[in-house]
């Protein structure tokens, strides 16, 4: 009852106006929600913080939220608070995480090591080559590949021959209903399913019924990046969407990895953000992310040249140096 309670208490807070992931992470310990009485600890958490609201919006908020919960049950969803014991440890460290994590599938890849793969939803044909062999190697060295299950990079990156591998975490940016409601892009949809279907999980912070939209999208970013000991770019251009995972990561102490292209495709403009970041470390992956360079927490940037490197990223991301530095990588040795 008491976790139900601190569920009921974290999506109603959610469901109040200008309340968002940062103000709760700051607000709520995990002793809230403990009581019989959720309407006056929001009323209490809100008003300390100088957050006032009625009590018939309160109400609405709480009646909001069980709603949802109901949906969940409904739908197969698990959701997953903020202050529970089985909430991801390494997403609790970025300053906004999600309240409440809405999950379907093979919950124990939360507690795996994760790396997210990410790059153009418009790879050429190189690009979605390393992507693949990177995927398989990943998945068959125990790690769970996570991203976006979106068209390009990200959907390459979870498949071997058509097959998504076992080990993968969706993050989507609708609700996870999305068999009995058009939540999601059709190809994203697809991948959901099928990662179900191989034994994967699908994760959003977004209620049932939530149709993904720009914002939606840019704002599950985050948890990609959250989730993950280290981030691999494939292929983007300077204002490609994965800048907006890019720039979440680098407000962790863990490592960026950045494909080099090969020599050919160097000066295409589809591989900006990887030619910008090579050449100028975190003055590239400043004006990639447009975060300041003091901001930039990333622990180390290193350049993937050849598949020899996917071993040397997996033991950064294993042993994650306090320190920021950059791989001296030459650029075509």
């Amino acid at each position: 009852m008491k976790e139900n309670n601190k569920i009921i208490g974290l999506i109603s807070l959610l469901e109040l106006d200008k309340i968002g992931p940062a103000f709760i992470k700051k607000a709520v310990s995990n002793k809230c929600f403990e009581s019989s009485d959720i309407y006056k600890e929001i009323k209490e958490i809100t008003s300390s913080n100088n957050k006032n609201f009625d009590d018939d919006t309160i109400y609405d908020a709480v009646e909001k939220a069980k709603e949802i919960i109901f949906k969940c049950k409904e739908e197969g969803i698990t959701i997953i608070g903020l202050t529970s014991d089985d909430y991801p440890s390494l997403l609790k460290e970025i300053k906004d995480p999600p309240p409440v994590i809405y999950c379907k599938g093979n919950l124990d890849l939360l507690y795996d090591k994760i790396v997210c793969i990410i790059g153009t939803r418009e790879p050429n044909e190189t690009a979605i080559k390393i992507s693949e062999r990177i995927g398989v190697f990943y998945a068959n060295s125990r790690y769970t590949i996570c991203n976006g299950l979106a068209e390009g990079v990200d959907n390459f990156s979870i498949k071997s021959n058509d097959q998504i591998h076992s080990n993968v975490i969706g993050i989507l940016a609708g609700g996870l209903n999305y068999n009995t409601k058009k939540t999601l892009l059709k190809k994203t949809a697809e991948n959901a399913e099928k990662t179900i279907e191989s034994g994967g999980l699908l994760i959003s912070e977004m209620p049932p019924d939530k149709k993904e939209d720009t914002f939606t999208i840019v704002k599950s970013c985050r948890i990609q990046a959250g989730l993950s000991y280290g981030l691999i770019l494939v292929q983007s251009s300077l204002d490609g969407g994965s800048r907006f995972t890019t720039k979440s990561f680098c407000e962790t102490q863990r490592p960026i990895a950045v494909i080099n292209p090969i020599q050919s495709d160097f000066e295409l403009p589809t591989y900006n953000a990887n030619k910008e970041i090579i050449l100028n470390g975190k003055k590239g992956l400043s004006k990639f992310t447009e975060l300041k360079e003091e901001k930039i927490q990333t622990s180390q940037i290193f350049v993937i040249k050849s598949k020899d490197d996917y071993t040397e990223f997996e033991k950064l991301m294993n042993n994650r140096p306090n320190k920021i530095e950059q791989s001296n990588a030459t650029l075509f040795g």
